[in-house]
């Protein structure tokens, strides 16, 4: 056996000690294997760690875009609920509105009585009419209406306040539009240029629409007479009045009282002769005492 002495000297004392060199050659590659290990576990464990930590950075990394992602949804989803709350309100304002103006509209008409259509009882051929009368105008083909009222205005309710619809008088028709023979004798022929209405004397006369009165007096034929001036070129003329309660120049509106029924001029009794002119042409004011009433074709 081979040993070898090793001298520890320290401050104090010194010390011999002796070590089988066997030992010591089976130690040093022990020592060198085991700093070798420590080496490559240090090195493995420091890539663990890095690895580690760059997958937790880039883990939070897609966290924090998740969340800025789900914010940024919330946020839209936020906004389109405040956006669709909008535009239902500004729906529901707009269709409150709509219907608020076709109630209007409804109440309007109804008050016109548009959608009621005047009984005719005008006698045949021959006979004498007791409730008719106008100024006799030699007999010529009718003027068919040619205007257009809602294409010429944006607001079709204020358009129609301005065109005469509906009946100035309750009463039954006694004398239609166009010819007929003549009202005192049931004999000949002569154009009639409105409608008459039958009814008492002192019965109230009210206007179609509103407008400017521009005659208010006698006038002829037509005896006492009240015409009224409207939008679009429109003019109502309302005649045989036993009283005119209107001035000329006056501003009215649709349904006021014009003036009461009588038989002055040339009548044959109690009625209202009434006439739809357009620009001084006179139309046949049966087209505009109900909506479902046919309109004649412009004539060239």
């Amino acid at each position: 056996m081979t040993r070898s002495t090793v001298l520890i000297v320290t401050p104090h004392q010194t010390q011999s000690l002796e070590v089988d060199t066997r030992v010591l050659r089976w130690l040093k590659p022990a020592l060198i294997g085991l700093a070798c290990a420590s080496t490559v576990l240090a090195i493995g464990l420091t890539a663990g760690g890095v690895h580690y930590l760059l997958a937790r950075a880039e883990h939070q990394s897609e966290q924090s875009a998740r969340r800025a992602e789900i914010d940024s949804l919330r946020t839209q989803v936020h906004d389109l609920k405040n956006f669709t709350s909008a535009e239902i309100n500004a729906k529901l304002a707009a269709l409150k509105k709509s219907e608020q103006m076709i109630s209007d509209l409804q109440a309007y008409l109804g008050a016109r009585g548009v959608n009621v259509k005047p009984v005719s009882i005008e006698p045949p051929k021959g006979a004498p009419n007791p409730a008719a009368g106008g100024p006799a105008v030699p007999v010529a083909r009718p003027v068919p209406f040619t205007g257009s009222f809602v294409r010429d205005a944006g607001d079709l309710l204020q358009t129609l306040q301005s065109v005469p619809l509906g009946v100035p008088h309750d009463g039954v028709l006694s004398s239609q539009y166009g010819g007929r023979p003549n009202p005192f004798t049931g004999r000949g022929s002569e154009s009639h240029g409105g409608l008459d209405f039958k009814g008492a004397t002192g019965d109230p006369v009210r206007a179609t629409a509103r407008g400017k009165v521009t005659q208010a007096g006698w006038l002829g034929g037509y005896g006492n007479v009240v015409t009224v001036s409207h939008a679009l070129g429109h003019s109502t003329v309302y005649a045989h009045l036993s009283r005119v309660d209107v001035k000329p120049g006056q501003h009215i509106e649709a349904g006021a009282t014009v003036g009461l029924v009588g038989s002055t001029g040339r009548s044959t009794g109690p009625h209202l002769h009434y006439e739809v002119q357009w620009r001084g042409q006179r139309l046949d004011p049966e087209q505009y005492l109900a909506l479902t009433a046919p309109v004649t074709a412009p004539a060239p």
